[in-house]
């Protein structure tokens, strides 16, 4: 009896460590859907890429493709830009970009109108 009590201990044991053991997912080998905006500070057309300095002053360096969809004009230095991408092989691939419009609120006037006081 005592060897079939030792002999179900052992099995339950065994069952309790292989339910506690974590099983492994495969990775995949890209990423997607990471996002930035700001500011461009940078733009290299020769190399396809451009870098966007956020509020925080973290400044992201991200490869333009012909798959990259742009909504607005070409990209230029000063732009407000909300980029879309996804890693690959250590880069970072913009999917889309979206050109913010200034606003108005931005601009401050420079002078009051005359007589408007």
């Amino acid at each position: 009896m005592r060897s079939l009590l030792a002999a179900l201990a052992l099995l339950a044991l065994a069952a309790v460590s292989r339910a506690a053991t974590p099983t492994r997912t495969p990775t995949h080998s890209k990423s997607h859907g990471y996002s930035v905006a700001g500011v461009i500070v940078r733009v290299d057309v020769a190399a396809k890429t451009f870098s966007v300095q956020s509020q925080t002053g973290a400044e992201t360096t991200l490869v333009r493709t012909s798959a990259t969809r742009v909504q607005g004009d070409a990209l230029k230095p000063g732009d407000r830009v909300a980029v879309r991408y996804m890693e690959k092989d250590g880069k970072k691939i913009a999917t889309s970009v979206r050109i913010e419009p200034v606003s108005s609120a931005a601009v401050t006037p420079t002078a009051a109108p005359a007589g408007s006081r």
